[in-house]
């Protein structure tokens, strides 16, 4: 059984502890995905923990510090910002030594901070947070206003809403494209926006400034469009010429609205089609990579290692579908 350990402390924020709840901690096995040991922990505990919320809400936690020694994913959730104890530092790095993947949510990422794991690495925090969380430990590098940032054996989020991108990702990883799909279907929101993405964007208003309702200024049809023909010619002009937008207003709208440029959009959704090819056929990679729009395999498998961090074969090995 695959177990998710997430560490609260007194002054949790709800929303992003909820979120790990919603993705780890409910029996989807009817739908195909793996059971999950999820355990809320925390020093002292079994026992009550309080919100930063006023009213005060609090969180029974199910387990001490205990519960992080033989995860295989620790999650560090949000809370008001703090370094945390030497004893939760502790049982940080020994679960982390034990080969689990470290994972923070939102300010969670003080606290891993505290610890040393983040020494020397790439690290997303709440955008409010990123200069405090640079100035107090020089030897991580705070990157600016990502969703979340993965260095392998460490996933730092940003905030609130991110949260659903961080453990979306971190299930995308684990357990792969499909999984995630299905949770992200079950939770109603989108099942992939990969870390690189702004953690705000720019939403234009349907109404102009005399009170006109302008219809939809969004780009929802290009890209519904764009996704249906992911094997096909899809750069800047194409995708401009289906938008009547030159290449410039399409580029600057793509990152007002979607968060990032069009072309790393198009990237980002051939990968994630490819991953669903890997797992859920038996295609060769080189029909694959035609599918979703590549000249060849090679330049499948450079895209796929940027932002998955394997090869299409090793991945479809790891989640043993259409092998």
């Amino acid at each position: 059984m695959w177990t998710v350990a997430v560490l609260i402390r007194e002054g949790i924020s709800l929303f992003e502890f909820g979120v790990t709840a919603e993705v780890f901690g409910i029996d989807r096995s009817e739908a195909g995905l793996p059971l999950v040991d999820y355990r809320v922990c925390s020093d002292g505990g079994p026992g009550r923990v309080e919100s930063k919320h006023r009213p005060s809400v609090c969180v029974e936690s199910t387990h001490g510090l205990e519960g992080l020694a033989d995860a295989d994913v620790v999650i560090v959730s949000a809370t008001l910002p703090s370094t945390g104890n030497s004893a939760e530092h502790r049982a940080i790095r020994e679960a982390h030594a034990n080969g689990a993947l470290v994972v923070s949510l939102c300010s969670g990422a003080f606290i891993l901070a505290e610890t040393g794991v983040l020494d020397g690495l790439s690290a997303s925090t709440h955008w409010l947070f990123e200069d405090e969380l640079a100035r107090r430990f020089p030897l991580v590098d705070v990157v600016s206003a990502n969703l979340f940032t993965d260095t392998g054996r460490v996933v730092t989020g940003a905030g609130t809403a991110a949260a659903i991108d961080t453990c979306l990702h971190v299930v995308r990883r684990e357990l792969g494209a499909a999984a995630a799909s299905t949770i992200a279907k079950r939770m109603v929101t989108a099942p992939l926006r990969h870390g690189g993405q702004q953690q705000f964007v720019d939403w234009p208003s349907r109404v102009d400034a005399a009170g006109t309702d302008r219809g939809d200024t969004g780009l929802a049809e290009t890209l519904d469009w764009a996704k249906a023909r992911l094997g096909t010619n899809l750069d800047l002009a194409a995708l401009a010429e289906r938008s009547a937008l030159s290449t410039r207003q399409l580029t600057r709208r793509f990152i007002a609205q979607v968060g990032t440029t069009p072309l790393k959009w198009v990237t980002h959704q051939r990968v994630q089609r490819a991953q669903e090819l890997l797992e859920n056929t038996d295609l060769s990679i080189d029909q694959i990579g035609h599918d979703v729009g590549y000249a060849s395999a090679t330049q499948l498998r450079e895209h796929f290692r940027a932002l998955v961090g394997t090869t299409p074969s090793a991945y479809r090995q790891s989640f043993n579908l259409g092998a």
